[in-house]
């Protein structure tokens, strides 16, 4: 194995969404995961914050286009999960605004998660953290 770097790394800062739709794709965020705009949406992008900087910057892509990709076996995966609170609330209010969501799975020690794709078709993956002893 290979010796780890001391390099200083802390946290993730941001993370770049393509979105067809900025607007739309903002109040999605805003209005569903309750994140917060930080300043006006631009033509080009919009700019949220998830916690204590830690901001998802929606950007406006040419073609529609989202990061989803395909794992070597075969399954849709994404690139960020999601540590929600009232993970049950969240998970029935999606699924009544019409947001596509898959079911929830239990995934014992490691919590529970379901996939919600936003209006550009990113898949988030939304987790309900470690469950408690």
């Amino acid at each position: 194995m290979q010796k780890q770097m001391l390099t200083g790394v802390k946290k993730i800062q941001c993370v770049y969404l393509p979105a067809i739709n900025t607007e739309e794709s903002a109040i999605w965020y805003v209005e569903q995961l309750g994140l917060k705009l930080l300043r006006p949406v631009h033509e080009n992008q919009a700019q949220l914050s998830i916690g204590f900087e830690q901001t998802i910057f929606l950007i406006k892509s040419k073609e529609p286009i989202n990061v989803n990709y395909t794992e070597i076996g075969g399954s849709e995966q994404c690139i960020m999960t999601i540590e929600v609170e009232n993970f049950n609330e969240l998970y029935s209010r999606l699924k009544l605004s019409g947001t596509h969501v898959t079911d929830i799975e239990d995934n014992a020690e490691c919590g529970q998660n379901f996939y919600a794709y936003d209006p550009s078709g990113n898949k988030i993956d939304i987790w309900s953290g470690w469950p408690k002893a």
